[in-house]
């Protein structure tokens, strides 16, 4: 049986090599966090959305309960963004991910829900590489662990897993939840987010 699980958007990065607000820029008529709380909307129970210090949010719809999270440090980068979010999740599970990930696919959060059943942390592994931002958490777990690196000023989020129970799930794995790994097509340069539009203007023909 899966947990029940709380989506966490991080919305607060300095979005340098964008160069404007990520979770505002217009994707297919919609600001590009409403994708990605559409697409955790099947998937989870409430939402967490991370935001900087007087960053102003686009209005999103979803019929999930939404808690708005400011960050509690001050440019500390996505570890520090998912301390300040995991304070306020209510679910046993999270996943996490940036704003910036549109075409996030929600059998792929199902797949790491149920990856993570007596685990601290369900992440993926492509091309050798951790994706700890699309990755599952457990609060209760891994909240004072992460807070502890953040303080001590290591910010790299897979430097905190050490401590905590981790399952990697394989490539093959995650592919069969989503097969052509649009999940971690990140926009985090314009060009990719014309990408991205392409891509849905082709689902749409």
């Amino acid at each position: 049986m899966i947990e029940p699980i709380a989506g966490l958007i991080l919305a607060g990065g300095k979005s340098t090599r964008f160069g404007t607000d990520k979770a505002v820029a217009p994707l297919a008529g919609r600001p590009m966090l409403q994708w990605v709380v559409d697409a955790l909307a099947g998937a989870c129970e409430e939402l967490v959305i991370v935001a900087a210090a007087g960053q102003e949010l686009p209005a999103v719809t979803t019929s999930l309960p939404v808690t708005i999270a400011r960050d509690i440090y001050d440019a500390k980068g996505p570890l520090a963004g998912l301390v300040t979010g995991f304070q306020s999740v209510r679910q046993p599970l999270c996943f996490a991910v940036s704003c910036d990930a549109p075409l996030l696919k929600p059998e792929l959060v199902a797949l790491l829900a149920a990856a993570a059943a007596g685990h601290d942390i369900a992440c993926p592994l492509l091309g050798g590489f951790m994706e700890p931002l699309v990755a599952v958490y457990r609060p209760s777990a891994c909240l004072p662990v992460f807070r502890d690196f953040v303080e001590r000023d290591i910010l790299k989020i897979t430097a905190a897993f050490g401590p905590l129970d981790l399952v990697v799930v394989a490539e093959p794995e995650i592919r069969g939840a989503d097969p052509e790994l649009e999940s971690f097509l990140n926009a985090n340069r314009p060009v990719v987010l014309d990408e991205i539009a392409q891509r849905l203007a082709a689902r749409d023909r």
